[in-house]
């Protein structure tokens, strides 16, 4: 259904763009989205891929989120694509978007064909799928995720269908092998994704099909480790390893990222820091440049080894991550098992708390970078009797605490017990992630899973008593029941609604990306509420 959104909405984020002034009202209220960020910051650019500092007060627009990894989605005959026994050529049947000559043929010059495109990255679960169509033959056609180690036998019939197969793995290589010789396929929309079920179909060109994350918000954090982009320092202990300051870095500068050569089997480079007992997150990124061997990260010392090897490749920098440790005087580092082996690594890191944040590059002393803090007035943006609100949102850690310590969007004063929450959790009653509203101290769960790094789309719909309210995640209404706590007040209190933090950013520690929000000084119809998270 068609919404009038311009009628509707009172506040809309759109959030693309990199500073304070980028984010544009288009309907009522009595003033614009305030952001401020008292310190610089780094960002993961979505379109060069490269970290980059970011000025104090300015959003960061960070990150990307693949749609399509693959290149040339509809074009096979690409050198992107590897042909064996299998010729390419333009057909003019109309494609699965309905456009004449949309689709190519393959067609087996041999037994066995394949047409497959390899790509580089770390392992994580992907889904490939492809549009095929019979057009000459019987014989068995197959798809594989892993370059050929397995092949999945799908049912191609006369009419277009998607087919796919998933699996977790690194460096997946997806295509189509044409088993009988002389047999023939329409073929058109190749796609792999990250997830275990294929997602919408994008299509992709030169480069992989992405978009932006989205802007990120975060807590304050400190980075404790000295020198974090350059091991040469006398700051990091090294046993049977020399180091170099003369690698290009994941900022693209030359000489800003190090080398560290293994001289002797199980070299490690240390840098130890003296704290009292807290949880920390340790971080590195690091890049294959000789060898093979097993390659581990510590934060204790090497008490304990985090083995990374399968994660390693020559071509894509792979942030290793400790985190979540519990320990006094963490000492953070990296070790490599075989004499002779080197690896690139950039921008370490030592925070306190339970996940490393995005970058924060160190010299000689300790840095600390500012919360990220996104609020706008509720006074003529929330009225009085009913609202609803929409939040599109990826999170990248849920505290294993109640309500609403964390809530991605508070409205009101959370140290009066006067609000609303709205975000997600953990349960650790019911060991599930879950997806929850509250008011004033009382919070009610809904069971909708909350799946970490992946994008998810919220409403909230308040009634006219503002103590009454539904939730959709992602187009489904959890209930058609309205959940309705004991209110402690009649009205919430405070002037203001933060966006990734409580309170001004001082009882939160969040890491989300937020893509949009949407407020509705109105309940909207459940119909209304699917359509805009669907």
């Amino acid at each position: 259904m068609a919404l009038d959104l311009n009628a509707a909405i009172s506040l809309l984020l759109p959030l693309r763009g990199t500073t304070q002034t980028d984010l544009k009202r288009v309907d009522k209220g009595t003033g614009p989205l305030s952001f401020t960020r008292a310190t610089t910051a780094t960002r993961l650019n979505p379109d060069t891929n490269l970290i980059e500092s970011v000025a104090s007060g300015d959003l960061r627009e960070d990150g990307r989120q693949y749609l399509n990894r693959l290149l040339y989605s509809e074009d096979f005959s690409q050198a992107a694509w590897t042909k064996t026994n299998i010729a390419v050529s333009n057909d003019s049947v109309p494609g699965p978007n309905g456009k004449i000559g949309a689709a190519q043929t393959l067609t087996a010059a041999a037994a066995n064909g394949t047409c497959l495109q390899a790509l580089v990255d770390i392992s994580r679960a992907r889904y490939g799928s492809i549009y095929l169509q019979r057009k000459t033959g019987s014989g068995t056609i197959q798809i594989t995720l892993d370059g050929g180690s397995t092949w999945t036998t799908v049912a191609v019939t006369a009419a277009w269908t998607r087919l796919g197969a998933g699996q977790t793995l690194a460096n997946p290589s997806f295509g189509v092998r044409i088993v009988t010789s002389g047999d023939a396929v329409y073929a058109w929309g190749g796609q792999v994704n990250d997830g275990s079920s294929a997602t919408r179909y994008r299509k992709s060109a030169a480069s992989p099909a992405y978009a932006p994350l989205g802007v990120l918000i975060e807590g304050q954090r400190t980075n404790l480790l000295l020198w974090s982009r350059d091991m040469t320092n006398a700051a990091w202990a090294k046993t049977n390893m020399t180091a170099a300051l003369d690698q290009t870095g994941e900022d693209g500068g030359a000489n800003s990222a190090s080398s560290l050569l293994a001289t002797a089997i199980d070299a490690t480079c240390l840098q130890a820091l003296t704290q009292a007992s807290n949880p920390f997150s340790g971080s590195i990124s690091i890049k294959r440049l000789i060898g093979a061997g097993a390659v581990s990260i510590t934060l204790d010392g090497g008490a304990t080894w985090i083995d990374v090897t399968a994660s390693l490749s020559a071509s894509v920098w792979y942030r290793a991550l400790k985190e979540d440790q519990t320990l006094a005087n963490p000492s953070f580092g990296i070790k490599m098992a075989v004499s002779g082996d080197k690896v690139a690594v950039d921008y370490s890191g030592v925070e306190q708390g339970a996940f490393a944040s995005s970058r924060i590059p160190t010299t000689s002393a300790a840095v600390t970078r500012n919360a990220d803090i996104l609020s706008f007035p509720i006074s003529g943006n929330i009225s009085e009797g009913a609202f609803t609100l929409m939040f599109d949102y990826v999170r990248h850690y849920l505290y294993p605490t109640s309500f609403p310590n964390n809530s991605p969007v508070t409205i009101g004063t959370y140290a009066t017990n006067s609000y609303i929450g709205f975000g997600g959790y953990q349960n650790l009653a019911i060991n599930l992630l879950v997806a929850f509203a509250g008011i004033w101290d009382v919070a009610a769960s809904f069971n909708q899973t909350m799946v970490l790094d992946v994008s998810c789309a919220l409403a909230l719909r308040m009634a006219a008593d503002k103590k009454t309210f539904n939730l959709v995640k992602d187009g489904i209404l959890d209930s058609t029941t309205p959940v309705s706590p004991n209110a402690k007040s009649a009205n919430w209190s405070g002037a203001t609604a933060y966006i990734g933090c409580n309170d001004g950013g001082t009882s939160s520690d969040q890491r989300i990306h937020v893509k949009k929000l949407l407020l509705f000084n109105r309940a909207l119809t459940d119909a209304e509420m699917i359509a805009i998270t669907a």
